[in-house]
């Protein structure tokens, strides 16, 4: 995860207290290379990213991930609910787009999905 907002930030570490997941925070800096560089290190299956956090850089660092990495699912959260972010980001195959304030049980009911979709992926 790529973001300091404190609601996503416990959320997200909550989801990641089963046995079956770990999360990854990342709070190093906005810098393009360097977030892409860590992302691509740690190479999570799901990664959720926050536009807040990493604007005005956020759509060319998801160009280049897209490039590298074209099966990871992206979440991407963001205040901004211009049209043009969202023409733009959805063009990259995000899996879930959502603009803040983000409701927590919307994102435990993604989580939930995601969960019960990699288990059947495992199944399979």
């Amino acid at each position: 995860m790529i973001s300091d907002d404190s609601l996503l930030l416990t959320l997200v570490k909550d989801f990641g207290k089963s046995d079956e997941n770990s999360v990854t925070v990342y709070e190093n800096g906005k810098d393009p290379v360097k977030v892409l560089s860590n992302i691509l290190s740690v190479q999570p299956s799901l990664l959720i990213m926050d536009d807040d956090y990493l604007a005005p850089n956020t759509v060319s660092i998801l160009e280049s991930l897209r490039k590298i990495n074209d099966r990871m699912k992206i979440i991407f959260v963001t205040s901004d609910s211009g049209i043009e972010l969202g023409k733009a980001v959805s063009q990259l195959g995000i899996y879930f787009y959502a603009i803040k304030p983000v409701e927590e049980e919307e994102l435990k009911a993604l989580f939930n999905s995601l969960l019960k979709s990699r288990t059947h992926y495992k199944q399979n």
